[in-house]
């Protein structure tokens, strides 16, 4: 165990009248043990979420004394005697390389995002796979307006490559690539990967993440490309999100759903979690340590998973074995370990670096405010949940033969709607000197749309699933979780659930009388978990509700309603939408 650097005793005296104390300090300096959760409100107190930096130097000797005996409670939990994620490191997925050399052996493999993270390592693979050509494509070096420049290299592999600095979103540009390299197989990395960072470039985010992906499939299609692979995130797996990150990539898996269906190539998809090897945040933790910065943690309890840039690679190169025609599948890493609190991994670091460095809570920042519904795991089997693949989508999990992947199908969804939202998008991104909040929100709104209709082609069962998962009292009272931070989910599965009973038979068959049994009871449950954490019920939400419940015991009401546009952000958050979702349709 690392010994904990010394820190000289506070003069309480010397702390100026009227710094942030709540607490007198010999409570905060007491002889007596305090638990984590004490240390951590103490910590809340001298410095509350959402303040900048503390400048008091008294104040951050207090800091440094607190971060000091948090480490020390973290120890004694058998927390921070290691790194938080040393299993991650040395987790692995197996790779079907006989399998994926049939498939690369003397073919052409262009790799956007060639010179990121992930991109990098896999070009690095390709070279021992037997490809003929590999062409990266990156815009690491480009500069806009200026002419694609290539470069050729040859490795001690034998394997060339040759790399283009050229951005995704020029149309001109791709397909200038694609008809000189004349690549067999593409692997899509592109993106703009950074929640926070999609906070503030929304034009950017919204342009490379769907519409530079829409110029890779154009590309794909026209000059026959036999596979194509793309790279998501977990967080696509949401039923609803108004953050840009993950919007963008909800609708990106569209995208390639429908090109799955529609086109002549063999599209497969993968996706990732937070990747270890390129981590944003732990970055910036071993950056504040090195330049003896603060350590600013967003808040306590906030837990992610990770993996390896090997198991990405493995997960893409395996995707080419795994894809079919005419449909999108898509891999994940299924075993993905216990959650890690970001607070120890700061923790930790700071230990390492045996320097007597302090934390403070900034608060939770935009692109990562969301929180997580519980109806979004399937909790049959929680020794198998899995944050990356959600309920509905779980209809076509699989297990691979070396179980160590997540294989499954992007559900049903309206087609109409997805092209008419990608069309008032692109009518929006070419508008000059449009303020980027309305772009946010058409993408929000395109969202709730297309997953409206998801929603509504989900069978009944696997709804009222998610339902009683979602709406379970404990948990979000246990969590203070606010009305307006599900709203917008429960306004989709209740409306899809009258969708999909209005279809009933009439008179109703013994079966369908006992689902409808079941919605009603679950429907009851939603109401009072609103009554019981004294939630308001938005407009949307209490008509799909007063229309679901009119279909029992009348089955010939058909009401319709059109309830107004709403903002799609309230304070900051999904609230009610009134896009139409349509009761009637």
């Amino acid at each position: 165990m690392t010994d904990l650097p010394f820190i000289s005793p506070v003069n309480l005296a010397d702390v100026e009248e009227g710094s942030p104390l709540s607490h007198p300090l010999p409570t905060i300096f007491s002889k007596s043990e305090l638990s984590k959760s004490e240390l951590i409100q103490r910590i809340q107190d001298l410095v509350p979420p959402g303040s900048p930096a503390p400048q008091n130097p008294q104040i951050i000797h207090v800091l440094k004394v607190l971060t000091q005996r948090l480490i020390a409670a973290y120890q004694a939990d058998g927390s921070c005697c290691e790194d938080p994620f040393a299993e991650v490191w040395a987790r692995s997925i197996h790779l079907y390389e006989l399998e994926v050399r049939q498939h690369l052996v003397n073919q052409v493999v262009l790799v956007t995002g060639g010179e990121g993270c992930v991109g990098s390592r896999l070009i690095e693979k390709l070279k021992t796979l037997g490809v003929k050509r590999i062409i990266s494509v990156d815009k690491a070096r480009y500069t806009p307006g200026g002419a694609i420049a290539s470069t050729l290299f040859t490795r001690e592999s034998g394997v060339e490559l040759r790399q283009y600095a050229l951005d995704i979103r020029d149309q001109n540009a791709i397909d200038f690539v694609f008809a000189t390299e004349k690549p067999n197989i593409v692997f899509h990395l592109a993106a703009q990967r950074l929640p926070w960072l999609a906070e503030i470039q929304i034009w950017e985010t919204v342009t490379s993440n769907i519409f530079g992906t829409q110029n890779v499939i154009r590309a794909c299609e026209t000059h026959h490309v036999q596979r194509c692979i793309v790279s998501s995130t977990g967080k696509a797996s949401r039923y609803l999100t108004g953050e840009v990150y993950a919007a963008s990539k909800k609708m990106m898996e569209w995208q390639l759903a429908q090109a799955a269906q529609s086109g002549s190539v063999i599209y497969g998809m993968v996706r990732f979690t937070h990747m270890l090897d390129n981590s944003s945040f732990c970055q910036v933790y071993e950056d504040q340590i090195q330049q003896e910065k603060p350590i600013n943690v967003h808040a306590p309890h906030r837990y992610i998973v990770g993996q390896n840039v090997t198991e990405a690679t493995h997960l893409l190169l395996n995707a080419l074995v795994f894809s079919e025609p005419k449909r999108l599948k898509f891999l994940l890493c299924r075993n993905l370990g216990w959650p890690v609190e970001t607070l120890e991994v700061a923790l930790y670091k700071i230990l390492q670096s045996g320097q007597a460095h302090y934390i403070y809570f900034q608060g939770v920042t935009v692109g990562y405010e969301e929180s997580f519904f519980r109806g979004q795991v399937d909790w049959q089997n929680p020794a198998e949940i899995n944050t990356l693949i959600n309920v509905i989508e779980c209809q076509t999990k699989a297990i691979d033969p070396s179980g160590h992947m997540i294989m499954a199908e992007v559900p049903a969804f309206s087609k109409n709607l997805l092209n008419q939202h990608l069309n008032y998008l692109k009518e929006l991104v070419d508008c000059p000197n449009l303020p980027e909040s309305e772009i946010k929100q058409a993408l929000a709104q395109a969202v709730y749309a297309v997953s409206g209709s998801v929603c509504a082609k989900a069978p009944t069962q696997i709804l009222l699933k998610i339902l009683r998962w979602g709406t379970e009292v404990n948990p979000l009272e246990a969590d203070g979780t606010a009305a307006a931070a599900f709203q917008g989910i429960l306004e989709l599965l209740v409306t899809g659930l009258y969708k999909s009973l209005k279809h009933f038979d009439r008179p109703l068959t013994e079966s369908q009388t006992l689902i409808l049994r079941s919605v009603t009871q679950e429907v009851a449950q939603l109401q009072s978990c609103f009554k019981t954490l004294g939630w308001e019920q938005s407009e949307t939400l209490t008509i799909a509700i007063s229309a679901l419940e009119a279909l029992h015991p009348a089955p010939t009401v058909n009401p319709s309603f059109k309830p107004s546009k709403e903002p799609m952000f309230p304070s900051g958050s999904i609230g009610t939408y009134g896009l139409e979702i349509g009761l009637t349709a």
